[in-house]
């Protein structure tokens, strides 16, 4: 009987053991939650977003403690933390502000040229998201661009082929530059999130616009843009994408997941840009 109820008490500790499911909240530096901060685990497809109140849940069963947990919101400053240290900690977690200093520049018409670089007026739809595909919602795309010259991002493009939502969706948009050919979230060129809201009526032409010509978005090498959408959307959104260009790639992930390239085609972003001649 005693073995029993050891072997009983052993199967309740370990379940206890593998089942940690674990609560947390992010915080701004002068201690206000944060809505809609990305909480993962490095190269792990599963993840949550902090509410109105910065509470976040993640589920680290059977999850290695020594990997990193990540945080990370356009506009402040990668947290990353072995999952071991962040379960002893008192699960606040406080993200400080970015800031990009870079100083004003007078662009002289004569020194640069406007150009637009990616994929844009595609008429076939290629990925994006459908609110009752669960896994799919999460995801978030990225395109990469080849450059040597320094320039200053103007505008961001993107092609929406097919739609269909109540009310008002948002999108985010992130600049990254390249690690070993992907995006890197601690290179962001960003200092605040990049959103755009808009109604069905909005899309005109098939084409969103978010200007960020007062961003000051500079850089001289090769860097990504990155989309996704509200982890509330409602509804279908598709973007459009050129599935002949065997020389583009798409990239994509869940979360902090691994990074994935596909490479028949590229989705239909595009940026408008002033670059040096």
């Amino acid at each position: 009987m005693n073995k029993i109820k050891y072997c009983f008490l052993f199967l309740m500790l370990s379940s206890f053991y593998y089942s940690q499911k674990t609560s947390g909240i992010v915080l701004n530096e002068s201690g206000k939650p944060i809505y809609g901060v990305r909480v993962g685990i490095e190269n792990n497809d599963n993840g949550d977003y902090s509410d109105e109140n910065g509470e976040f849940s993640l589920d680290f069963t059977n999850i290695n403690q020594n990997e990193n947990l990540k945080v990370y919101e356009s506009g402040f400053h990668l947290y990353e933390n072995k999952i071991s240290n962040f379960l002893k900690s008192n699960k606040t977690i406080i993200l400080k502000e970015k800031i990009i200093e870079i100083e004003p520049v007078v662009i002289n018409p004569k020194k640069y040229k406007l150009k637009n670089y990616g994929t844009s007026n595609s008429k076939r739809v290629y990925s994006g998201y459908d609110s009752e595909n669960k896994n799919k919602i999460l995801r978030e795309y990225a395109i990469k661009v080849e450059n040597k010259k320094r320039l200053k991002i103007k505008n961001i493009n993107v092609n929406i082929l097919s739609f269909k939502f109540d009310g008002t969706a948002t999108i985010f948009f992130d600049i990254q530059n390249s690690k070993k050919g992907f995006p890197d979230d601690s290179q962001s060129l960003t200092n605040e999130k990049l959103a755009l809201t808009f109604t069905e009526k909005d899309i005109v032409n098939n084409k969103l616009t978010l200007d960020v010509s007062d961003k000051n978005i500079w850089t001289n090498q090769d860097f990504f843009v990155t989309v996704r959408v509200n982890e509330d959307f409602k509804g279908k959104l598709y973007f459009g994408g050129n599935i002949f260009a065997f020389s583009k790639n798409t990239y994509y992930r869940n979360y902090f997941g691994v990074w994935n390239k596909y490479s028949v085609g590229e989705l239909s972003i595009n940026v408008d840009v002033l670059i040096e001649k």
